[in-house]
């Protein structure tokens, strides 16, 4: 008689590769997908009715910020209740490490916006290895798997801190040994931010040079690009000709067409990627399934004001003098950084977390203005200098036409691109919503993906991008992620002034053959792993 750990019986299985499904019993054993098929005699621990439900992989959200809140919940229990079975940090160019004891405080301060309400490591000096970090998060009690890219930005700060310049030859050979430790140690590629400081302020050729390593690994190159709006063709040309000449994949991060007058042009970025793919330069993407943003407030204010950090910027913007000047270069039509302000408007860019000024927390800035008697942009700036640019926003940005078009493409990625708060800190519903907000919405009730296709780009997909071999897929010997779900409900109800709304739907999360979640509750099992790229 067979014994397993978890016995799942009856249930309608989706397994990953976009194949249709088909009924069957799966049997649990050993933290692996032990046997597939008809199950009649055995023995489990725990058995599951599937009568009524799907078992699909779990769900990989390979384009995550969970970097600074796993050391406070280190269940990261918002990704689990979405059926999140492994969590996917380090992008936009920001990680944790590599540090160094020159330029710490920089970076301490960058990614203070990154963790509003949450509190650093103690030891976050310590990280000046990628491999001593993940030692580090090796030692938390975590809900899902994690994984990680190393962030360009963050290994340019601890090299050349916020310097708007070339990196010297000696600058560039030790950026590239923080690569190659990085990689060496399990990160699943590079990604960059170039929109954010110091990303903004890297030339090309750079970035070739240091994908360059990343390809002697196998590893990805992931990118923020330069331009989402205007000019979100050529960003999207750069991204994908760094991976040419480097010989990298490339990944574009969250991939959207950003204010209204370049609505459309989403059309023309996918025939980029399919040229590019048809060269034979391996190009994919992600998508969050939401008209808004999210990022750090301070991003609306020009590059040019960045230049040395936080600390210099929120000098800047405490001089009453250099307003007038900050206002003129934001409303330069013609000017070429990524300028939220122009994209969205002042009554589309919402606070989320603002701590020293909660009363600005879930209004547009154009509402706090109003309702202070002020000008919009004199509001913005007190809002960055009185939080001290720890400041996170919401930006109305894209269309529903872009946003399906997007995701119907067969190389895109779901993911939630979640910048996870501290307790009683809004934050986007992305967060908590994203992968059933897809299967409910986009799904069930607007059709836009068959259910298999949107298994596919949860799990196989971005499995097979980023090297995780055992896992995004239901078969024998695999890892048993797993997620139980009613297709008829699944739905997400979080919102922008309630990001912690309660899923719909969600019956099981299996992380490493145990019950992490069984009907909205997180069991307390501890089973996630820091996950190596295999290669």
């Amino acid at each position: 008689m067979a014994e397993f750990d978890i016995l799942i019986k009856n249930v309608k299985v989706i397994d990953g590769t976009g194949n249709p499904w088909y009924k069957s019993d799966v049997g649990i054993a050993d933290g692996k997908i032990d046997y597939i098929g008809s199950i009649k005699d055995a023995e489990a621990a725990t058995v599951i009715d599937g009568q009524d439900f799907v078992l699909s992989p779990g769900f990989i959200d390979e384009h995550a910020h969970s970097d600074l809140y796993m050391f406070n919940d280190s269940s990261i229990y918002p990704k689990i209740a979405q059926g999140i079975t492994t969590d996917v940090s380090g992008n936009c160019g920001i990680s944790c490490a590599p540090v160094s004891n020159e330029h710490f405080e920089y970076l301490k301060k960058y990614m203070s916006g990154l963790g509003a309400g949450i509190n650093p490591p103690e030891n976050w000096k310590d990280f000046t290895t990628f491999e001593n970090y993940l030692n580090e998060i090796n030692k938390l009690k975590l809900g899902p798997n994690v994984a990680f890219y190393v962030g360009q930005g963050t290994i340019r700060i601890a090299v050349m801190g916020f310097e708007n310049r070339r990196a010297t030859k000696e600058e560039m050979r030790r950026m590239k040994d923080l690569v190659r430790e990085a990689m060496e140690s399990g990160a699943v590629g590079m990604s960059t931010g170039l929109i954010y400081p110091p990303g903004v302020y890297t030339p090309k050729d750079e970035l070739v040079e240091l994908c360059k390593v990343v390809a002697e690994y196998g590893g990805v190159y992931a990118s923020h690009i330069r331009n989402e709006s205007y000019d979100v063709l050529n960003a999207v040309s750069e991204a994908i000709d760094i991976g040419r000449q480097a010989g990298t994949p490339v990944i574009i991060s969250h991939h959207k067409v950003a204010g209204k007058r370049n609505w459309g042009k989403s059309v023309e970025t996918l025939e980029l990627i399919d040229r590019a793919n048809r060269e034979g330069i391996e190009v994919s993407l992600d998508q969050y399934p939401y008209k808004a943003g999210s990022s750090l407030l301070s991003a609306s204010i020009p590059p040019q004001y960045h230049v040395g950090g936080v600390q210099k910027l929120i000098e800047n913007l405490k001089d009453r003098e250099n307003w007038e000047s900050i206002k003129k270069d934001i409303m330069d039509d013609s000017s070429k950084w990524e300028n939220f302000v122009l994209h969205c408007g002042m009554d589309s860019i919402l606070v989320l977390s603002a701590k020293q000024t909660p009363e600005a927390e879930g209004k547009s800035i154009k509402e706090y203005a109003d309702e202070k008697g002020v000008d919009p942009f004199e509001t913005l700036f007190t809002v960055l200098v009185e939080n001290e640019g720890a400041a996170l926003a919401a930006y109305f940005m894209a269309d529903d036409e872009d946003i399906e078009r997007i995701m119907g493409h067969p190389y895109t990625m779901i993911a939630t691109d979640g910048i996870l708060a501290g307790p009683g800190v809004k934050a986007h519903p992305r967060c908590t919503g994203t992968f059933p907000r897809v299967l409910g919405r986009y799904v069930r009730e607007k059709k836009v993906l068959r259910l298999e296709e949107a298994i596919r780009k949860m799990t196989s997909l971005p499995a097979l991008k980023l090297g995780l071999k055992t896992k995004g897929l239901i078969k024998e010997g695999m890892d048993a992620d797993l997620v139980i779900f009613d297709p008829n409900t699944i739905i997400d109800r979080a919102d922008y002034l309630n990001h912690d709304g309660t899923n719909l739907g969600i019956k099981y999360v299996i992380v490493n053959g145990r019950v992490a979640l069984k009907d909205n509750q997180y069991t307390g099992t501890a089973a996630g792993k820091v996950v190596r790229a295999d290669r």
